[in-house]
């Protein structure tokens, strides 16, 4: 059989032939059967030839499928430039002949209300190969249908690395970046060995050279990266992410981590330093403008009330007794004074 470019050979004893799934090709384009024989030192061949039905163009266009979180899968695609608007298509896909194939069980439309993209959930078994079939139907034209055959874990965006951690060495002028491998749902066991990193440290300054804040990404294998001539006056921020680099992992770059930061806080220190210094000289000239204008235009005395005093038991006390003193003098009654006569003796002396 020939599908484009590809040949599938086999050699038979009967007047049945069946393709393996694991020399199958997708046949959307159309397949060349050729059949060669010999019977009695006599060759003999013939050929069949396999032309999808529908007008040309109307297939679904630039299909892809990606798998992220470890088990949920993305598909989209494009309408058939030649597709009417009322166009609707169909996605399923198979583990293998001996399994139920599963429809696309929620789709996402364009404008016009043309299926453009599906997502699936709870996909786990991702090492084997999986058909993909996409129908479509329209009042107006047959659609022609599409097919590919992908193996899952090739299409798989990695999860970041876990547990990164930094420890520096003011003494040594490095740091030690550790992590641990993400977790794809079908690998279990020591695999480390299957994982190549890519590291990314920038100069977190702002006034940082160019040259310095945008290294170049190494890559290593292992969960461990020696970052050579750390300046403890500078701040640094880390970003790692994986991909596969034996066994049966995606060979695609995964996602990147979260920025972790290191290094030297005093940046940090000093930036919170002079907001506050900031803060405390502008309240000075507010508070100065505030003052000036209450007195300019508004009472002290309404603004600042004296505050009441408690009263004084003593003082009521004294007041009171000297109104009561007052009262029993005016209240006694009149003296009687009596008349008392005088009367001088002189005496006269004799000439």
């Amino acid at each position: 059989m020939r599908v484009g470019h590809s040949y599938i050979r086999g050699n038979v004893y009967n007047k049945t032939c069946t393709f393996s799934r694991d020399s199958a090709l997708p046949i959307h384009k159309g397949a060349l059967f050729q059949i060669q024989a010999m019977y009695n030192n006599i060759s003999y061949s013939a050929e069949a030839r396999f032309i999808p039905q529908g007008k040309i163009g109307t297939s679904v266009e630039n299909f892809s499928c990606v798998i992220y979180n470890i088990s949920f899968m993305n598909c989209a695609w494009k309408a058939g430039r030649n597709a009417p608007e009322d166009t609707q298509y169909f996605l399923f896909f198979q583990y293998s002949k001996e399994e139920d194939e599963q429809e696309c069980p929620h789709y996402i439309r364009d404008a016009l209300g043309r299926p453009i993209a599906c997502s699936f959930q709870n996909v786990t078994d991702i090492k084997k190969e999986v058909y993909f079939l996409v129908n479509g139907s329209s009042n107006e034209l047959e659609i022609q249908f599409y097919d590919e055959y992908i193996t899952l874990y090739e299409i798989e965006i990695l999860t970041p690395p876990l547990n990164i951690t930094v420890n520096c060495s003011e003494d040594r002028a490095e740091c030690i970046v550790r992590w641990k491998r993400p977790q794809p749902s079908h690998m279990e066991g020591n695999v480390d060995h299957c994982f190549e990193y890519q590291i990314d440290i920038r100069n977190k300054n702002a006034n940082a050279n160019p040259k310095e804040s945008s290294n170049e990404c190494p890559t290593v294998r292992g969960t461990s990266y020696t970052f050579q001539n750390y300046n403890v006056k500078k701040k640094y921020t880390l970003q790692i992410r994986a991909k596969g680099d034996a066994c049966l992992v995606s060979q695609n770059w995964g996602e990147w981590s979260e920025p972790i930061e290191f290094g030297n806080p005093d940046d940090a220190v000093l930036t919170t330093t002079i907001v506050l210094l900031l803060i405390a000289f502008g309240t000075i000239p507010v508070a100065l403008v505030i003052f000036f204008l209450c007195k300019r235009y508004c009472s002290l005395k309404k603004m600042f009330s004296p505050v009441p005093q408690p009263k004084n038991k003593f003082h009521e006390l004294f007041q009171i007794s000297d109104k009561n003193i007052q009262r029993e003098w005016m209240d006694l009654p009149p003296t009687k004074y009596e008349t008392e006569e005088i009367t001088t003796v002189e005496e006269l002396n004799n000439f």
